[in-house]
């Protein structure tokens, strides 16, 4: 049987999956904290108390730049492809990054197609960016996406992907998009994040299901 760690920030991103696969073995489901720091500490605790054979990062994420741009829409879920961590001081040129720094992840490639059924256009996979703070600034959230080509935001991704590295276990991302990033993001997060992690949850238990 192969065993599966499943991780979010904080359980009410696990919750929806929690009563998706109820009572099948095999399946360890974690809250492992909020913010990158937490989320890596946690992470690397799971993954020594479960030794699974998959990780999987389940929690919601901002999208930049505006809604006719979007490669998905609120309330959908998006499979990762590379996570990029980020200083958003480093990228104004107001500090900088020592170069031997790990600062990119990819996700699992037979992860991301198991996740969506062989078809990665099913659903768009996503560069994911994962900065220290939530941005506010909808013209930093335009730098960060040209800087880095992602296309979402969320802040415990990369962590959960190094810890797994470390752990030499193959990892994946599934976010829901809760919200634009800007500064109406965190009244937008409240009202879709629910319905954004229905939406990851259930292509996760679809994919637990197959």
């Amino acid at each position: 049987m192969t065993r599966t760690l499943i991780v979010s920030a904080f359980e009410p991103e696990i919750a929806p999956l929690r009563r998706l696969v109820s009572g099948r073995r095999g399946i360890v489901l974690q809250p492992i904290g909020i913010g990158a720091v937490d989320a890596a500490v946690g992470a690397t605790g799971a993954i020594a108390r479960a030794r699974p054979a998959r990780v999987i990062f389940v929690g919601t994420a901002g999208i930049y730049g505006p809604a006719k741009d979007a490669p998905a829409a609120l309330g959908t879920a998006v499979v990762a492809g590379e996570i990029v961590c980020l200083s958003t001081s480093a990228l104004k040129g107001e500090a900088y990054l020592p170069a031997p720094m790990i600062m990119r992840v990819s996700t699992s490639p037979s992860l991301r197609a198991a996740l969506t059924n062989g078809r990665a256009g099913r659903r768009p996979r996503g560069v994911v960016a994962c900065p220290l703070a939530i941005t506010r600034s909808a013209a930093l959230g335009r730098r960060i996406a040209e800087a880095t080509g992602a296309a979402l935001e969320n802040l415990e991704a990369f962590a959960v992907g190094r810890a797994a590295a470390a752990a030499g276990v193959p990892f994946a991302a599934v976010l829901g998009v809760a919200n634009r990033v800007g500064p109406q993001g965190h009244e937008e997060w409240q009202r879709h994040h629910r319905a954004a992690s229905r939406a990851a949850c259930q292509l996760i238990a679809q994919f637990l299901s197959s």
